[in-house]
């Protein structure tokens, strides 16, 4: 069980920020995730989150908290994390597998009128990409933070640091592999406490068998998602630390190469970030978020009123979204 105290801490960080907790049964999972309505219900938007590898859906509130609030938001544990269960050192975590439990969620939760906005980091972002490749008229928009699964023409530290040792840093589990992967997760790592360390040590210790499957799982296949990029139609958005020591960068020219041709695709690259983009570049990362999110809305509003214009019999106004910014 995870620490008491420290679930505490998550579960008032997560209700003051207007968050609900909630849980729903999906085959033999009890998915747990988090909630926050939108301003109208039935014609609201859904936003889904989806977390990176060895962390929890709380990870996504700073940022999620900040989305326009006419957006309904909804962040889960992914199958293997948090307080989803069960939690199986025995089930098959495959991105395939993840993605197809992902699907089953979303249909129960979603309905199915509905295309949602899904957004991603890291392993969450390799799932929200490979999700909107095998189930494209399920996704409006997508949004991936330095997205796993792509060929890396320019090989990261941390995969260097697993080819020449076998030394996954992002297995640690000790007090001092946890200040080594702080270092390597940021750009400019923050200051962190020795009890912080320790504790978040024998938390990481107790997932350990969790963690080695799932990453063990997830790497039968390293360029899963690059092999589901053309099959993307969704409006993309693609952010990327310029200093990732984890996912190297020179990825996201991989990404721009294989998505398909019709695909709309804006990429930004951060200076001074690394990794964990979302909370290195938090305004910054928000920012780009709602603008993706309000200029779909935007548009399709422009769309639904011509269309209404011509069914009307009045002069129908076309208009045309702006350039995609490829920077």
């Amino acid at each position: 069980m995870p620490n008491p105290l420290f679930m505490s801490v998550i579960d008032a960080v997560r209700f003051v920020s207007g968050f609900s907790a909630k849980f729903t049964s999906v085959d033999k999972y009890n998915w747990s995730y988090i909630e926050r309505p939108g301003k109208d219900e039935q014609s609201t938007d859904v936003v889904v989150f989806l977390h990176g590898f060895s962390s929890m859906k709380e990870s996504w509130v700073r940022v999620a908290r900040s989305v326009d609030k006419r957006f309904k938001i909804m962040i889960p544990d992914l199958p293997g994390h948090g307080r989803t269960t069960p939690v199986d050192a025995l089930a098959k975590y495959s991105i395939l597998n993840q993605t197809q439990r992902l699907h089953e969620f979303i249909e129960k939760e979603v309905p199915a009128d509905k295309k949602i906005h899904l957004i991603g980091c890291s392993m969450g972002g390799m799932l929200a990409g490979v999700y909107a490749g095998l189930f494209p008229t399920r996704v409006k928009t997508l949004t991936m933070i330095c997205p796993a699964g792509i060929t890396m023409p320019t090989k990261s530290d941390l995969l260097v640091m697993l080819e020449e040792s076998g030394r996954n840093l992002l297995l640690a589990h000790t007090p001092e592999d946890i200040h080594e992967m702080n270092h390597a997760l940021s750009f400019k790592p923050f200051k962190l406490p020795s009890a912080v360390a320790s504790i978040v040590a024998a938390e990481r210790k107790k997932q350990l068998p969790v963690l080695e499957k799932i990453i063990n799982d997830a790497l039968q296949n390293p360029i899963v998602l690059e092999e589901q990029l053309s099959n993307i139609r969704a409006r993309t958005l693609v952010m990327w630390g310029k200093h990732d020591r984890v996912l190297h960068v020179s990825s996201a020219e991989v990404l721009r190469e294989k998505l398909h041709p019709e695909t709309r695709v804006r990429i930004l690259l951060f200076d001074n970030c690394g990794h964990i983009l979302q909370h290195e570049k938090h305004a910054e990362c928000t920012a780009a978020i709602n603008k993706f999110l309000t200029e779909q809305v935007s548009t399709e509003r422009v769309v639904h009123g011509a269309l209404d214009k011509k069914s009307s019999g009045k002069p129908k106004q076309l208009a045309t979204s702006a350039p995609t910014d490829h920077s």
